[in-house]
């Protein structure tokens, strides 16, 4: 399951989707970061699913217009270091 709304952001708390229609066998990504760590998340984490955040997503984004925009080359492992430590 791919979770793209804002739902679990601070300003829309919850879940976007009954927790019931989850199960171990599901893979679960978050686009929301901020928090890294949502309740959709946790609770995924907590049934055994496999599970990413949205911090790859951001820092990504990030990058490929610093790219773009400067023609340098970021240290995206640099970037998810930062990002990470913010949460």
């Amino acid at each position: 399951m791919v979770h793209a709304t804002p739902t679990g952001t601070a300003q829309h708390p919850g879940l976007p989707l009954p927790a019931a229609l989850l199960a171990p066998r599901h893979w679960v990504a978050e686009i929301v970061y901020f928090p890294l760590e949502t309740e959709l998340l946790r609770l995924a984490r907590g049934l055994g699913c496999r599970t990413v955040d949205g911090g790859g997503m951001a820092v990504f984004q990030a990058a490929d217009a610093f790219r773009l925009f400067s023609g340098r080359q970021p240290d995206t492992a640099r970037m998810l270091r930062h990002f990470a430590s913010m949460g």
